[in-house]
C-alpha cells in the first residue's frame, strides 16, 4: 500500500488561523494519487508529543497537473483532553 509510480512536489504552504493550504504537483510521467498529510506540533507548554496528525487529503493528478489542497483547522485540532475537567481544552501559542 502507498506505492506510487510517479513523484509529487509540495509548494506554497500557507497557514491562517482557520486553514492550511498547500499546492501539490505531479512531477512524474504517470498519473497518480497524492495523499498529503497535515501534522501539528503543539507548543512545549502543552506537554504533547510532536507531529500529531490533524488532517489528510487525496488528489488524483495527471502528469504536470497541480491541485490546491485545503486542510480546515478547527478548535479541536488545537486542543488537548483535560482529564480533570473531562473536556477538550484549547492550547494557546505557536504551533
Amino acid at each position: 500500500h502507498g506505492l506510487s509510480y510517479t513523484t509529487f512536489a509540495l509548494a506554497g504552504l500557507r497557514a491562517s488561523p482557520t486553514r492550511v493550504t498547500v499546492t501539490v504537483t505531479n512531477t512524474g510521467r504517470r498519473p497518480g494519487a497524492a495523499a498529503p498529510q497535515l501534522y501539528l506540533t503543539f507548543p512545549p507548554s502543552a506537554g504533547e508529543p510532536p507531529g500529531q496528525l490533524r488532517g489528510f487529503a487525496q488528489a488524483q493528478l495527471q502528469p504536470g497537473e497541480s491541485a490546491e489542497v485545503r486542510f480546515p483547522l478547527r478548535a479541536r485540532d488545537m486542543s488537548v483532553w483535560n482529564a480533570t475537567t473531562h473536556a477538550w481544552q484549547l492550547v494557546h501559542g505557536s504551533f
